[in-house]
């Protein structure tokens, strides 16, 4: 059985369904909608663990709608493999540090994922640098995204520095993600943060993010992303201050 009663699984599955649009809609956000919303009554842990079944999921399912796996890999394993390395001990940081804190360092780490991603393009990445902006960004992502789950910032910087179109983007995006997501499920599981009763709720979200990615695909094709983006992160803002406010 769920650890959490009827009343609660509704509200955990309507996030879901927000989180879901709004990856369907932009190509990521799952992990910061989703943590923004559970971790204002729930301890940022349980929202993160909670999260990483349908994380798996949704990311297979963006890299397989946007193909170009093998391209990916080609062209991004190098900030794969120093997210990896990086993310694996970090959550053992997660396991340590107080919920307060940890609420407050995803409460930042959403402020600054807002900003980076709201910016209107960062400079240029030269080719000959990209092998080193690659594992920087990807260190930092693997550090930050262990602890809060949210390795979007570093990610959006390098792509947009990368010159990545619209296509590119979705499918670069749910590549690296797909790669941070089983670490940091096995980190969790390693802390003792993702125990049977969270894996039975978080594999019970599925179906809920599912739908969401749907409408949140359809929407990108029938109405204004940009507008659309422009209003989650402004959303995004307000949440991760209300974060930072009642951690303090």
């Amino acid at each position: 059985m769920s650890a959490f009663g009827a009343e609660e699984l509704l509200i955990i599955a309507a996030a879901f369904v927000a989180a879901g649009v709004v990856k369907g809609t932009i190509g990521m956000g799952l992990p910061t909608t989703l943590v923004s919303l559970l971790a204002q009554f729930l301890d940022p842990r349980m929202a993160i663990a909670l999260l990483l079944v349908p994380a798996v999921v949704t990311n297979v399912w963006q890299v397989y709608r946007a193909g170009g796996f093998l391209r990916s890999a080609r062209e991004l394993w190098p900030f794969g493999v120093a997210m990896a390395l990086a993310l694996w001990p970090a959550t053992r940081w997660a396991a340590a540090i107080a919920a307060d804190r940890l609420a407050v360092l995803i409460g930042v780490m959403i402020l600054v994922f807002a900003g980076v991603s709201l910016m209107r393009a960062p400079p240029r990445i030269p080719p000959r640098f990209d092998r080193v902006a690659q594992v920087t960004a990807g260190g930092v992502a693997g550090v930050i995204g262990g602890l809060t789950s949210i390795w979007s910032p570093p990610m959006v910087i390098y792509l947009l520095g990368r010159g990545s179109d619209k296509d590119d983007f979705i499918r670069f995006a749910g590549f690296i993600i797909l790669v941070g997501t089983v670490p940091l499920t096995a980190g969790y599981w390693r802390a003792g943060l993702f125990d049977a009763d969270i894996a039975l709720t978080s594999t019970l979200m599925i179906l809920p993010v599912l739908a969401g990615f749907s409408v949140g695909e359809r929407l990108r094709s029938r109405m204004n992303a940009a507008w659309f983006r422009r209003g989650v992160l402004l959303f995004f803002c307000v949440m991760g201050l209300n974060l930072i406010r009642r951690a303090f």
